[in-house]
């Protein structure tokens, strides 16, 4: 047996044939200019393309007398190459509107546009005419716009809003100014601009999109835990729609569980509701929504509060009933006395659907009567759809799944597995393949639920020997719990009989690691050629990158016989002959006090199979403001040059802020495995305690582009002034902008030392003031969110933020 072929991993898909991926300028920037600050000039950072993915450079300028509105979006696309072009979508004078667009592949950077001077040239100064127009570029309101001469011919003013969306980022910029003619057509019924799609309205009533807390949460909780509280993301809506809150609580004896959505809707508004479905004592169930658009994040529920009073005790009656909250089985669900009144014992299952929310829960407690209807007839609470069950019995299904390699002397094989719940529908599965390769087999088994339809048991010789053979078995059953009771290899094993030598003699190999000391064998008569290749499998927790070389009887990279999928596992073949490597894969966040001096554990449990080209990486950025830090570090696969180097870099040193970075390649299987953040710390100076200055500053480090709340402290002796900028960090995993105020030394106008690339990040940095640089695109909350998987975070009592998640699946 092969111990690596038993390790999970996450694996990327391998494209043969491979093209190197391109490397484009990227960032955006939206910022009003004076027409004198024009032509401007800016640079942007840098993004790692997809396989087949271009650069695009996307350039809007809408004059509006004295000011220009600036909007630049640059980095990697799926559209086709297309030549530079300038658009007029409105000439002027009076309001204008020019575009710049460009697509293009034939090397990396090619979308290097760095300056407006493309489409921008002086406007020529126009005769006055006799209108004048109140002239404003806001994403606020227009109230107090300076009112000017418009130029002549210009005899209307155009009021109205233009909706910019960039990929997930939805802005409104609010524009008055001088017109030829009364129309809401600025930009001449322009729809899209490069990346760019633009709406236009000229309803002055018409609100802004709305930004809106985001996130949801299942967990089951001991009553004592109650009242909770959580932290959330954000989310920038669509138009038109509101901030919705659903929050339902069940309390069953001594536990309560808890079902939390958060995020836009398009639904109506409608005011705080709290509605009782099910009064206790016995289960109880009670739910809280609300939908609002009179302000941003206004859906601020923040803890259970507002529906949760602790029970009061109840006399106990005759009757006992068992108490189950879970998604698994209640056999051994311990028994209770049902207050008095509750005679009858509920059994059922809740079936919760909703955004982010798929969750089927078992139910067993007191009930007052015999009935179905613990939710009192109710199916939809808020964001979340609710369906009961108390007749039939979800199937129960043999679970789990395996690789293994083994003699051919070891077969048949048995096996014993789990058993796994399923939800309404769901039938229960079987896959099981055999690929035989010598003295050597490969088992991969997958056993579950399954939305599948039933399918009778088949067994399947996709490739027969002598030489190289793969057979597999399938059954998909509802008929009775653990119907799905395969339990070993003897449906499709039969010991190979002896075939006759032949003259060709192959290396045999079975491995998730490279085959270069692989043994050779004599192949069997009529088996001429010898086979190398990658099998990709995939599906029923079934993850592997798998070399096989062997015998077989013709050159072909075809050992399946053209199958792509087997029951739950699906298969992809490459025969290229480069090996893969198994990375560490994973992102952790960490905010609170004393991070320069005391280490945080960076395990990731997860693995990931990387691309024939990449490394292993392992990045660590820490931000120390004196008062608070912060560490971002990120562990996965990446396309760096750099095969095995490893540095320490301090961009910014105390007295004032610290700004330092950890940064490994390297390119053996799971190289990145540093425990905690003391591989960047032990590199650190230590100095003595400061001594105070005169100088007070505010102190912050945050998520986001500015600073909720800072605190002024003193600074250290040595620093001059105070710094307030934002850095731009993106790449491995990690999407967010970072908002830094604190104290700086005289020599210093700079955290990161105008460095972009630290490790797997790429870093732009944004001091207050300077406006000559792009900003490279962070995520919204949400993106950050969804990248290391938090939606809602309990907020615990000792006030700490800490986040460590794996990377999503592809």
């Amino acid at each position: 047996m092969i111990p690596a072929l038993l390790t999970a991993v996450l694996g990327l898909t391998l494209q043969v044939p491979w093209v190197q991926a391109l490397t484009c300028e990227w960032g955006t920037l939206k910022s009003v200019k004076s027409t004198t600050e024009l032509p401007f000039h800016w640079t942007a950072g840098r993004e790692v393309c997809r396989d087949g993915q271009g650069c695009q450079d996307t350039l809007m300028l809408i004059e509006n007398g004295p000011q220009v509105l600036l909007v630049i979006n640059k980095g990697c696309t799926q559209r086709k190459d297309q030549e530079s072009q300038v658009t007029v979508h409105r000439a002027g004078p009076g309001l204008s509107v020019v575009s710049y667009t460009h697509v293009c592949r034939h090397n990396d950077f090619c979308n290097n546009v760095s300056s407006t001077l493309p489409l921008w040239t002086m406007p020529t100064t126009a005769a006055p005419g006799s209108v004048r127009c109140p002239v404003c570029f806001t994403t606020e309101g227009c109230k107090s716009a300076p009112e000017m001469t418009c130029p002549v011919g210009n005899t209307h003013c155009y009021n109205g809003v233009l909706q910019l969306r960039e990929g997930n980022t939805n802005s409104t910029v609010r524009v008055q100014g001088c017109m030829p003619q009364a129309t809401c057509n600025l930009l001449n019924e322009t729809r899209e601009i490069g990346h760019l799609s633009v709406r236009e309205s000229c309803d002055t009533n018409e609100v802004q999109a709305l930004t809106c807390e985001w996130g949801s949460l299942e967990t089951v909780r001991n009553t004592s835990e109650l009242p909770l509280q959580w932290t959330n993301g954000k989310e920038v809506c669509g138009d038109g729609q509101g901030c919705q809150d659903t929050l339902m609580l069940i309390e069953n004896g001594p536990q309560v569980f808890l079902v939390l959505s958060k995020g836009c809707t398009q639904r109506e508004d409608q005011e705080t509701q709290v509605t009782v479905h099910r009064a206790g004592p016995g289960l109880s169930v009670i739910s809280y929504t609300r939908v609002c658009r009179h302000k941003d994040l206004c859906n601020d529920l923040s803890g259970t509060l507002p529906l949760w009073t602790l029970p009061t005790t109840a006399a106990p009656g005759s009757v006992r009933c068992p108490v189950c909250f879970t998604t698994e089985g209640c056999e051994s669900a311990p028994e209770m006395t049902c207050p008095a009144g509750h005679t009858h014992c509920y059994n059922g299952v809740l079936q919760l659907r909703g955004r982010n929310i798929n969750t089927d829960l078992r139910v067993q407690g007191c009930m007052p009567q015999a009935t179905c209807n613990l939710l009192n007839e109710t199916r939809k609470i808020g964001h979340l759809s609710v369906r009961e069950s108390c007749g039939v019995q979800a199937l129960t299904c043999e679970w789990g799944s395996l690789k293994t390699v083994r003699d051919t002397s070891e077969l048949p094989l048995q096996w014993t597995a789990g058993k796994e719940v399923c939800g309404d529908g769901q039938g229960c599965q079987d896959t099981l393949m055999l690929i035989e390769n010598g003295p050597q087999v490969l088992l991969v088994l997958s056993k579950g639920c399954t939305q599948r339809e039933n399918q009778e048991s088949q067994v399947t010789v996709h490739r027969a020997g002598p030489g190289l053979s793969v057979v597999s078995y399938t059954h998909v059953c509802r008929h009775n719990d653990f119907c799905n009771d395969l339990s070993s290899t003897l449906p499709l094993w039969t010991l190979p009989t002896t075939a006759a030598p032949g003259s060709v003699r192959c290396p045999v190999c079975f491995t998730t690691e490279g085959c270069e000391s692989a043994p050779e064998m004599t192949c069997p008569v009529g088996n001429t050629h010898c086979y190398n290749g990658v099998l990709q499998l995939r599906g029923g927790n079934i993850n592997t990158d798998l070399r096989v070389q062997g015998c077989m009887p013709q050159a072909t990279c075809n050992l399946l016989n053209e199958t792509q999928e087997i029951g739950h596992v699906s298969v992809r073949e490459s025969c290229d002959g480069k090996a893969t490597r198994t990375c560490q894969r994973g992102v952790m966040l960490q905010l609170k006090q004393n991070l320069s001096r005391e280490p945080v554990q960076w395990d990731t449990p997860r693995k990931v199979t990387c691309g024939l080209d990449e490394v292993c990486q392992e990045t660590l950025l820490l931000i120390d403001t004196g008062t608070r830090s912060l560490i971002v570090g990120s562990k996965g696969c990446s396309k760096s040059k750099k095969q095995n180097s490893q540095t320490v870099s301090i961009h910014s040193r105390p007295p004032g802020l610290l700004i330092a970075s950890y940064a490994h390649f390297c390119s053996s299987n799971g190289c990145n495995r540093a425990q905690s953040s003391s591989v960047l710390l032990n590199s650190l100076p230590r100095s003595a305690a400061p001594v105070p200055g005169d100088l007070h500053c505010p102190s912050c480090v945050q998520l986001g582009h500015s600073c909720s709340s800072s605190e002024n402290v003193i600074c250290p002796k040595g620093t001059t002034h105070c710094y307030k900028g934002q850095i731009s960090l993106s790449g491995g995993g990690f999407s967010s902008a970072l908002a830094i105020q604190g104290c700086m030394v005289p020599a210093s106008s700079s955290l990161l030392n105008h460095t972009n690339n630290i490790g797997e990040f790429v870093a732009v940095e944004f001091p207050e003031g300077e406006n000559n640089r792009i900003i490279a695109r962070a995520a919204s909350a949400p993106y950050l969110a969804w990248e290391v998987g938090l939606g809602i975070s309990l907020a615990f009592w000792y006030g700490t933020t800490s986040l460590l998640a794996d990377f999503i699946s592809p």
